[in-house]
């Protein structure tokens, strides 16, 4: 038997096992130097009763259907032919820092190599936990989990995050009892349905008292959740890709990173720990030193409506009310003059700006704000000349349902990466821009995983090109907010809502896990354009 002890901060992590997959037998409050391992791993283990199996198979770090385990798998993978393979790890190996513990396994009889990686943010008092599967052969991969932890069986209610447009993180509780509780994700975008977050206050927590559990997702594509209690009352969550989301035939495969902590504080315990985290770990500021600008955004001032005078008023406005980042807003591209058209055509409307975006640029400057300017390059309008060029790079058949009038860009092919870092490059290099608002109006026609890591290779590639140039991400508001996202952006665009009342309460629920660094917290005028809601200002 082993044991294996991560401290990171407040909490204490143990995980135990001979030759098969390792089990977090213990995860909570931070415990004694001298605390033996063989202790705690005695009082968790369980009997087993009449009518059942004759042993009690392991919650392990990827429950395996081929130990008999009755709850969910960790993972569910396929020969190419369709036939079910049901791996039997058996330990290989282990290498531990004082900050990090990478185990690995192997199936020798199917060909597989599972590895599960732990990293200690002490700083943050954050772990980060990943898992990644190798084959000799191509396989399909229905599922497959991030290093599996329980769930403390003295919480009553688990917390999660779902909502829509205009009413991002909407809170909901659900009871703990026996079975699964199931958060699957299918847009292909992290979503305003399903904030891939979990948090499980024992009983009694409120938000400055008591201990609590939570989890989250480092993912921008369709992620799914399992938080299951099984019949002999043991309790686990999982988190990974959303079921399906490798549709072809792949030789390896890995999870997003999975950010767990834990507090004797209470709720405002985890949001300090992952406010922590990424502000001060993930998200990689241009300048790290300076004050988050002040932003004006133009979109609800003009829509599609470009006018130099209008334009030249608004900005003399901005800087008068203290804005510090003028960000021009869709329409500025193509033949824009509405969201039927265009996207995908990232040149300069002459139409609109005869002498390109310098002049405008120029004035901004003058009144001492720094240019921000607006691209959905994910995106294409069936009518538009990339469209009628290359209708090859759309995502999905053409004759799907369209959302806001358009359709999607395959973004795992290096073509259409290249052309979109091209056009997006050039903006950049010709003009002072110092930040993208990244939009992503729709959602994906079939999750894909290799749409995401797409736009993430894109994302890192204008990042390592332009350095100064800030990136907030947007989705229709806030439906790609995240984890993974955040290692390329600066800033969320929490919501298309401006209705003072519900910012109120959706900045509240997001600082759970997002840092009033990263989120944007928008005025708009005194009758909100998507609620009708009226506020006095002032």
């Amino acid at each position: 038997m082993q044991f294996w002890r991560l401290d990171c901060g407040s909490q204490t992590l143990f995980l135990g096992g001979g030759t098969d997959l390792a089990e977090v037998f213990y995860w909570g409050a931070r415990l004694p130097n001298a605390e033996e391992p063989q202790t705690i791993w005695a009082a968790t283990r369980l009997d087993y009763s009449g009518g059942v199996l004759d042993g009690v198979p392991s919650l392990s770090i990827c429950p395996e259907i081929s130990k008999t385990f009755a709850g969910h798998p960790g993972m569910r993978i396929r020969a190419t032919t369709g036939d079910r393979i049901e791996p039997r790890f058996v330990f290989m190996n282990a290498e531990q820092s004082p900050d990090a513990l990478i185990l690995d396994y192997k199936d020798k009889a199917h060909g597989l190599s599972y590895q599960a990686r732990f990293l200690v943010h002490t700083e943050s008092d954050v772990i980060e936990i990943a898992a990644s599967l190798s084959s000799k052969n191509a396989i399909l991969v229905d599922w497959f989990a991030a290093p599996v932890l329980p769930a403390p069986q003295n919480a009553k209610t688990m917390i999660d995050f779902s909502g829509h447009w205009c009413r991002e993180f909407h809170k909901q509780e659900a009871d703990w009892s026996v079975g699964a509780r199931l958060r699957n994700n299918q847009t292909g975008r992290t979503g305003h349905e399903h904030f891939p977050a979990l948090i499980v206050p024992e009983a009694g927590c409120d938000d400055i008292h008591g201990s609590a559990y939570a989890w989250h997702y480092g993912w921008s594509g369709g992620h799914s959740m399992i938080a299951e209690e099984l019949p002999d009352g043991r309790r686990q969550v999982q988190f990974g890709h959303a079921f399906d989301a490798h549709p072809k035939p792949t030789r390896h495969v890995e999870t997003a990173p999975l950010f767990v902590s834990f507090s004797e504080n209470g709720l405002n315990g985890l949001s300090v720990n992952y406010q922590r985290h990424l502000r001060d770990k993930i998200v990689t500021w241009t300048d790290g030193s300076l004050p988050r600008p002040v932003h004006y955004n133009c979109w609800e001032a003009i829509y599609f409506d470009h006018s130099p005078d209008t334009l030249a008023e608004i900005i003399e406005h901005a800087a008068d009310i203290g804005a510090e980042r003028f960000v021009l807003d869709d329409g500025w591209f193509g033949t824009r003059d509405d969201d039927t058209q265009s996207l995908g055509d990232w040149d300069i409307d002459p139409r609109k700006y005869p002498n390109g975006l310098t002049p405008l640029i120029a004035k901004v400057n003058e009144h001492g704000m720094s240019f921000g300017i607006w691209f959905e390059p994910e995106m294409i309008n069936p009518n538009s000349d990339l469209y009628r060029r290359h209708p090859e790079w759309v995502l999905g058949p053409l004759d799907q349902l369209l959302g806001r009038g358009q359709l999607v860009l395959d973004m795992a092919n290096a073509d259409v990466r290249d052309y979109l870092f091209g056009k997006i490059s050039t903006v950049l290099s010709n003009h002072n821009v110092s930040c993208i608002k990244w939009d992503h109006n729709r959602v994906l026609p079939h999750v894909d995983a290799a749409q995401t890591h797409g736009t993430y290779s894109l994302l890192e590639r204008l990042r390592d090109a332009h350095p100064n140039v800030e990136i907030e991400s947007c989705s229709s508001g806030g439906g790609r907010i995240d984890f993974g996202i955040t290692n390329y952006t600066q800033r969320v665009w929490l919501s298309d809502s401006n209705d003072a009342a519900e910012r109120l309460r959706m900045q509240h629920e997001a600082s759970h896990f997002l840092p009033s660094a990263v989120t944007g917290s928008h005025v708009g005028p005194r009758e909100c354009h998507t609620s009708g809601r009226i506020h006095d200002i002032g």
